[in-house]
């Protein structure tokens, strides 16, 4: 029956929109845009009767697709709601009252763990366990301070923690494919109690593809993230074990061991520290990874134990078509990679430029000579510091909406004198610069026409940012000037302001001394100073 005048002049909210309901008792009409009443409830508290996914009724409305639902309302006392219920019941006849509830039928989530696992387990492997954080008090206080909360979440302070790396050189170089493989394993999916969850996200999607992802099941935590690809070579054995029953590799002893001391754990996974003592969050980050301890044996007791349809297996694209070089038998990549090493030592030796400055000859010797070759972007970066052109980054330069209101974003300033943040009152740096990597064989190569636009080291008074935030996406990336060699090899230089200087002023010093540098075949244009997501 359709809705009359004494329905449609309550108060009302949108389907979509419940949470805001008041918590009062009354009796509560379920409409549609064309005015049909699909159910009459009552309620002692309106708000928590349609809280989360509790009502009864929920999912066959959200089963209409086409149709928009609105709750109308009239505040009763709850003396009353009985005799009111039924009177409306048999008054406007709603559709749903009397109706047999069709419930959602929600798959158990070690269902989901297993069939993740199952696709997952030929690139990944368990790194080990971690017990329950409650009772590390300092690492609680010092995840609060740094903002990493997503470490100290109140579900998961008092449980078991498995720790599982997705292993990169194993999925292969493809990166677009690497990540639609991963998006597909991890995507949402609506007929399972729970679904794997982004420590970090913005808007619902998650900001890093290879973030900590964390699965609760079965009273334990499973975290799931990246291993760089130079932190593998200190990987020595694995032991084949199993998580949820599905087959599994879990690293060796030994090999935790060393990974526990040269490596860190962070929002984006593993990686190699950088040996800095001064930085604080460098020692949450070793302290995270040194808290895991070997896996021994299957930790996941399963309570349904379900026979799993594994023919659905997620299976990652591969490229069938390899190409070799036709002198070498490598690789064309490798041996291009090989070429371009041994032309970059020849033109520094001719040009009388110090191969041992920057550890320059450490990436350079390491040819590749099979299939096996990892280019240690570790050795082949380094870092250097700009300054935008289009800011000071003293004081901040977004602002991001919460509820509350809208606030400044206020990035952290590290250097020589430790942390503070932009705005401070007290500036204990009268420079601020951005901090970026650069090739480290071209960097030396150009460094003489580009050092009054970068530096390489700060001082006492001079301070860095390590990602310069405008909003909670997006982010300056510096001006670079893109160089090509012998009209194959390009890098990107970044490049700031000097003495106040333009933009434009900039480019067209860089490019004059440039010309001038007598680098043979060497190509140039240049990038401006942008924001991105």
């Amino acid at each position: 029956m359709s809705a009359d005048e004494h329905i449609l002049q309550l108060p009302h909210i949108s389907l979509k929109s419940r949470t805001l309901l008041p918590e009062e008792s009354g009796i509560y009409y379920v409409v549609d845009e064309n005015s049909i009443i699909w159910y009459i409830g009552k309620a002692k508290n309106l708000r928590t009767r349609w809280t989360g996914d509790s009502h009864h009724r929920l999912y066959q409305l959200q089963k209409q697709r086409k149709q928009q639902f609105t709750i109308y309302y009239e505040l009763l006392p709850e003396s009353l709601l009985d005799i009111i219920e039924q009177q409306r019941i048999e008054q406007y006849s709603p559709q749903l009252n009397g109706t047999k509830v069709k419930a959602k039928k929600l798959a158990p989530t070690e269902r989901l763990l297993r069939e993740t696992l199952f696709s997952l387990a030929p690139y990944s492997f368990v790194l080990g366990v971690e017990s329950a954080r409650k009772e590390d008090l300092k690492f609680i206080e010092t995840s609060i301070y740094w903002q990493d909360n997503w470490r100290v979440k109140k579900a998961v302070l008092p449980l078991t923690v498995i720790h599982i790396c997705i292993n990169l050189s194993e999925l292969g170089y493809n990166w677009n494919s690497e990540m639609r493989f991963l998006r597909r394993i991890f995507r949402k999916r609506s007929n399972y109690y729970t679904n794997w969850e982004f420590a970090y996200t913005y808007k619902g999607k998650p900001i890093y593809e290879l973030a900590v992802r964390r699965l609760l099941v079965n009273g334990l935590i499973i975290e799931v993230y990246g291993i760089e690809r130079e932190a593998l070579q200190y990987i020595q054995g694995y032991d084949l074990t199993q998580v949820a029953n599905v087959e599994v590799r879990a690293v060796d002893e030994a090999s935790l061991a060393i990974l526990k001391n040269k490596c860190l754990l962070g929002i984006g996974g593993i990686s190699l520290a950088k040996d800095n003592q001064d930085d604080l969050y460098e020692r949450l980050s070793r302290k995270a990874i040194e808290r895991i301890y070997p896996y021994k044996q299957d930790l996941v007791k399963l309570l349904f134990n379900e026979e799993i349809d594994f023919s659905k297996k997620q299976v990652l694209p591969t490229n069938t078509t390899t190409v070799r070089d036709s002198n070498t038998g490598m690789l064309v990549r490798l041996a291009n990679l090989a070429n371009k090493k041994q032309y970059l030592v020849a033109l520094l030796t001719e040009r009388g430029i110090d191969l041992n400055r920057y550890e320059v000859n450490k990436y350079l010797e390491c040819i590749p000579k099979d299939d096996n070759y990892i280019d240690s972007s570790r050795d082949k970066r380094m870092m250097i510091f700009v300054k935008p052109f289009f800011c000071d980054l003293k004081e901040p330069i977004g602002k991001t909406d919460v509820k509350s209101g809208v606030f400044p974003i206020s990035n952290s300033i590290y250097g020589a004198k430790g942390r503070t943040t932009q705005g401070a009152q007290h500036k204990i740096y009268k420079e601020v610069y951005l901090q970026t990597t650069v090739d480290r064989v071209f960097w030396l190569l150009l460094e003489a026409y580009l050092s009054d636009f970068a530096k390489v080291k700060l001082n006492e008074e001079e301070g860095y940012i390590e990602k310069v935030y405008v909003s909670p996406r997006r982010f300056i990336t510096p001006a670079t000037v893109t160089v090509t060699l012998n009209g194959k090899w390009k890098a990107d230089i970044p490049f700031g302001s000097k003495d106040n200087m333009s933009y434009d002023e900039s480019v067209d010093t860089i490019a004059s001394l440039l010309q001038a540098s007598g680098i043979p075949k060497l190509k140039f244009s240049f990038t401006v100073e942008s924001i991105r997501t």
